[in-house]
């Protein structure tokens, strides 16, 4: 099942109330890419545990710094890595029912270290076999800065070859959109619902 939809609201306004829904005070969630931490915070806000992955040491320190001033990095674990290594860090048995993925690069900082199109889509099968029965997966992409469209193209082939009825997938589309503006892919388990 695949639709389309258009926000007034800020991308990743939009991947939170999205996701919302999936999260409860027992979920375990995944952000495969915690650049400053503002997804990490709202998913220790709205969890159990949180696994966070970055590979620069300056995400990790923002993001520490963000969650020691709002009292949630108890409930986090940060890990030095890229999001690739997914399966290395977490258990194959631990299901999450939120993974967020904020790709491009890191704001503010060096923007020649970007998600790469080959390591995303590793990521991507992991999230994938990580994912529970009732989970979602949000992916925001950004094509416009080098190197950001080949992602793009990647994830769009990625999500055509799985099967569809497995998962609801969702584009999100800013109501502001240009050429090259981010866009958001969300992919629900469809497992533990029944048959139509």
């Amino acid at each position: 099942m695949l639709s389309t939809r258009f926000t007034k609201h800020s991308l990743v306004t939009e991947v939170h109330k999205t996701i919302l829904p999936f999260l409860s005070d027992q979920s375990i969630s995944i952000d495969a890419t915690m650049g400053n931490g503002h997804d990490t915070l709202f998913l220790a806000q709205h969890s159990h545990k949180v696994y966070a992955f970055d590979i620069q040491e300056n995400a990790l320190q923002a993001t520490r710094k963000r969650l020691e001033n709002n009292h949630c990095l108890d409930k986090v674990n940060l890990i030095h890595a890229g999001h690739e290594t997914l399966l290395e860090h977490i258990p194959a048995t631990l299901k999450a029912d939120a993974i967020v993925f904020n790709l491009g690069y890191l704001p503010h900082a060096d923007t020649a270290i970007i998600t790469l199109k080959k390591t995303t889509i590793t990521a991507l099968n992991a999230a994938i076999s990580l994912l529970s029965d009732k989970g979602i997966i949000s992916i925001i992409t950004y094509p416009g800065h080098p190197g950001g469209q080949q992602e793009l193209q990647a994830i769009i082939e990625w999500y055509q070859g799985l099967h569809y009825h497995g998962y609801a997938i969702s584009i999100i589309h800013s109501m502001h959109e240009k050429l090259g503006s981010p866009i958001v892919f969300t992919l629900q388990n469809l497992s533990n619902y029944p048959s139509i």
